[in-house]
């Protein structure tokens, strides 16, 4: 059941992303071509199953969360001018900055625009928060980008607007497109959000600790981007050398005072980040474990040690 409704959400996205010749919709193609993983679709349908309503309400919700999520993916490169990914050529290498602004705006707008006609007043009240909770994340990346002096609760902040709200929200909507209750709607939330702070940390752990082949892009782009996160974080408060380096840290470093800087969060601060990223995927099985047990929830159940404990 699920792998059908999966292709439903695809063929959905296609028809948006090729709807006519321009090359706003040819870009949106190109991001399409890419790939991914499609999580954001997955705990949709599988957060409606407990419900029992409006299917076709929950294919349109699934789809237009992931098209916010190719937006939010198009800002981000053009934002910190990566020339990759997922191994793909990014949109603003391929065409120019100012098509790749455009179809990331196209993108939003044809998200609202495919659940316009869903009859329920919460559900868009909701939905336009998340918009704009990723919009905000958006800005605080920007302004973030190689400041020194990043809080951990900053830190947490942009990691929950840029990853966990969408997953967040993914499960919370897929439930309130089905009419499911409220206590159950509520224990879906807490999962997608606990868990989109868990994948999104783990992120960010691999980022230095993956290779550029797995990654489709070169390792530790964020420090070179100028992202610092919770890696470099700690391992910045258990080595001095890390601290002398971030008083250093700007756009035109060499690349040697970058990969001396990934070795050293590599031995300090990846294995208790990964700690981190542990609490927080046990909270979200607690949540997990407040719901009827369905081979739906086991499927979840699943995807939760999957993406929290990938090398991907």
């Amino acid at each position: 059941m699920l792998t059908g409704q999966i292709k439903e959400v695809e063929t959905v996205i296609n028809e948006i992303v090729s709807a006519d010749k321009s090359a706003i919709n040819a870009a949106g193609a190109h991001i399409l071509s890419s790939g991914g993983k499609r999580i954001r679709p997955y705990f949709v349908l599988l957060s409606g199953s407990f419900g029992f309503n409006r299917p076709e309400d929950l294919i349109k919700t699934a789809a237009a969360l992931e098209i916010i999520h190719m937006a939010s993916l198009v800002h981000d490169d053009y934002i910190d001018n990566s020339s990759k990914r997922r191994g793909v050529p990014a949109i603003h290498e391929v065409w120019d900055g100012q098509i790749s602004v455009q179809t990331g705006h196209y993108l939003l707008a044809a998200a609202l625009r495919l659940i316009a006609d869903i009859d329920n007043p919460e559900f868009h009240q909701y939905f336009s928060r998340i918009i704009l909770e990723v919009c905000y994340g958006e800005f605080e990346q920007m302004d973030d980008r190689f400041s020194r002096s990043v809080r951990f609760i900053d830190y947490l902040r942009r990691i929950n607007r840029k990853t966990a709200v969408l997953i967040e929200a993914s499960c919370k909507l897929g439930a309130m497109s089905t009419d499911t209750d409220d206590s159950q709607a509520f224990h879906l939330g807490r999962f997608g959000h606990f868990m989109g702070m868990s994948y999104q940390i783990m992120d960010d752990i691999l980022d230095y600790a993956s290779t550029e082949e797995v990654l489709g892009k070169p390792v530790g782009s964020d420090i070179r981007n100028g992202h610092v996160t919770l890696p470099l974080m700690i391992a910045a408060r258990h080595n001095v050398q890390v601290q002398q380096l971030l008083t250093e840290l700007h756009k035109e470093q060499s690349d040697a005072y970058f990969q001396t800087l990934i070795e050293l969060v590599v031995e300090y601060g990846i294995e208790e980040a990964g700690s981190v990223s542990s609490r927080y995927a046990d909270k979200a099985f607690q949540h997990l474990y407040q719901l009827p047990l369905t081979e739906e929830r086991q499927q979840m159940e699943n995807l939760l040690l999957k993406m929290t404990k990938r090398v991907f």
